[in-house]
């Protein structure tokens, strides 16, 4: 069932996250290859594996670059996608490139002011909804009652842990746990439309995906939010 690993990916890196950011970086690398290799076993396009390589390596980059850098911003990201793109179009496969990168945006947070607590409101809220894949209702349903589940749990965390909401407004954690929740729902229901396009309405065959691409996709939108709400 896709919903047990991803719950275990989320929670290992929120432990990760609590550890440091040096541990956090070799969770979110793990991350990296699931869902680049998980993406080009289903890839029809003959060029997707020179593609996928692509972005793993630049994706694994940054994440060691991020980690070791005294920077809370995306600088290192920055600087390895303009070559990998020029890389990227050779192959014509600009499209499929960098979002391996993404995952980078959970290491920058975490050398921000309050990131660990950005971090971990994050991944609170892209956890609930892995979790909530294993409720017997329909994915419409389930998501959404996650999405209310993560806010909930999200401000009772800020009333009851003082060093949490000295560092985090309630406000500001509902947003960040909030919008982490959506990210990971808007993430699994792609999934769900590529099971239906391939023929793989169960997911069995796209647990790579399932596992890693609500992370990849959360980890940009709780980047920006945490830095605006957190610290």
């Amino acid at each position: 069932m896709p919903w047990l690993p991803a719950s275990g990916f989320i929670a290992a890196l929120a432990l990760a996250s609590v550890a440091g950011r040096t541990v956090l970086a070799a969770g979110v690398v793990v991350v990296q290859f699931v869902f680049a290799l998980g993406g080009v076993r289903r890839a029809s396009v003959p060029a997707a594996r020179l593609a996928g390589w692509l972005a793993l390596t630049v994706g694994v980059a940054g994440s060691v670059w991020t980690a070791f850098a005294d920077t809370a911003d995306l600088k290192p990201v920055a600087s390895l996608l303009g070559p990998a793109l020029v890389v990227a179009v050779v192959v014509q496969l600009a499209r499929r490139d960098g979002r391996a990168v993404l995952p980078v945006a959970w290491i920058a947070l975490r050398g921000a002011d309050g990131g660990a607590y950005a971090v971990g409101l994050g991944l609170l809220g892209v956890g609930v909804v892995a979790v909530a894949e294993a409720i017997p209702l329909s994915p419409a349903v389930r998501r959404m009652l996650a999405v209310l589940v993560a806010t909930a749990l999200a401000a009772g965390l800020v009333s009851l842990i003082d060093d949490m909401a000295e560092a985090v407004p309630a406000v500001g954690a509902v947003v960040v746990t909030a919008f982490g929740a959506l990210a990971a729902t808007s993430a699994l229901a792609a999934v769900d439309r590529l099971g239906v396009e391939v023929g793989d309405r169960d997911g069995a065959m796209l647990v790579p995906l399932y596992v890693a691409l609500p992370i990849v996709a959360a980890a940009p939108v709780v980047y920006v939010l945490g830095r605006i709400l957190v610290g």
